[in-house]
Order: C-alpha cells, then sequence, then structure tokens
C-alpha cells in the first residue's frame, strides 16, 4: 500500500516538473531535458519489477482479468478452471476481496510516467505507437519474470501496463492544457 502512494506522489511530482520546464523552457530545451528521462525512467522501471524480488516458482495466469475474478473471491488460474466456474462445477467457497485492486493500481501507476514522458518527450507521434510502446515494454518485463523466475506472468499486467502507459498519455495532455 505505501508502495501505491509513493507512486502517485512521484507521479504527481513529475507531472508538476515537467508543466513547469514546459513553460519556461524552448521546446528544444524542454526536449532535451525529457528525452534522458526516458531511460531513466526504464530503468527505474525493470529494477522495480525484477530485481525487489526473489527468484522461485511462480505462476504463469493467463486469464484476462483474473485479479477482478479474484476480487468476487475466486482464484481462477487456467482456462480450464474459468469453464468450471462458468459451467457452475466450481467447488470452492468465494471469499470476496479488494486486495487485487492494490495489484491492479500498481501496475497502472507504474506505467504512467512511461505515457507522460513519452508524450513530453515525442509531441507528434500518435497515441498507438505509445500504446504499443507500452505493451512490448510491459511483454519484455512479463517475459524477463517469466524467464528469470522473479514474478508473476499475468495477462492482466499487460492490460493493466498498457491501460497505465494510456492514463500517462491522457495526463500528459491534461497537464500541459
Amino acid at each position: 500500500m505505501i508502495l501505491l502512494f509513493v507512486g502517485l506522489a512521484l507521479t504527481a511530482l513529475m507531472a508538476y516538473i515537467i508543466r513547469q520546464l514546459h513553460f519556461y523552457l524552448s521546446p528544444e530545451r524542454f526536449r532535451q531535458i525529457v528525452v534522458p528521462l526516458i531511460p531513466t525512467y526504464l530503468l527505474i522501471n525493470w529494477v522495480f519489477t525484477l530485481f525487489t524480488r526473489t527468484p522461485g516458482e511462480y505462476p504463469i495466469v493467463l486469464v484476462p482479468l483474473h485479479a477482478y475474478i479474484q476480487i468476487l473471491g475466486w482464484d481462477i488460474r487456467s482456462f480450464a478452471e474459468l469453464g468450471q466456474l462458468l459451467g457452475g462445477a466450481w467447488k470452492a467457497s468465494a471469499a470476496p476481496s479488494l486486495a487485487p485492486l492494490i495489484g491492479v493500481a500498481q501496475n497502472i501507476i507504474l506505467f504512467l510516467p512511461f505515457g507522460f514522458l513519452l508524450s513530453a518527450a515525442y509531441k507528434h507521434t500518435s497515441t498507438e505507437k505509445f500504446l504499443a510502446l507500452g505493451f512490448m515494454l510491459s511483454l519484455f518485463i512479463e517475459a524477463c519474470q517469466l524467464v528469470l523466475r522473479l514474478g508473476w506472468f499475468e495477462m492482466d499486467d499487460l492490460l493493466h501496463n498498457v491501460l497505465g502507459t494510456y492514463v500517462g498519455i491522457r495526463l500528459y495532455r491534461r497537464v500541459i492544457k
């Protein structure tokens, strides 16, 4: 939970600083400052998502919207289990929990600076290209977690990271206008 608030605070600080820089610097100088922040963000993201974890056996969860199903109280990790649930053959009891929402929010906030910085650095690039970059970065991180056994490989993470990229793009456009 602390990580969530730290992420929000850092994002708000980044938005404030970028806004100030945008208004007080020439467009070329602004870009010269913002572009180097992207590899810095990528390094921090990579360290946070890979090297803050201990190696072990972590599951692969390909069921989309797994976190939302968990909120309802079911831990569905495979399509076979999803079929059992939808077919009415699921035997485990449901214990609703809001805890998965913290993971959802963290994944969104983790990629919010990516969309924000890309938009600041490359104003004339389309949203679709930024979202594709967000997806590729997320897929790279998920694949590294899988290969290095340093975290879960989840379809939800891909979805929420791309959503975070999109929110960052929209936040930048809102902050600057």
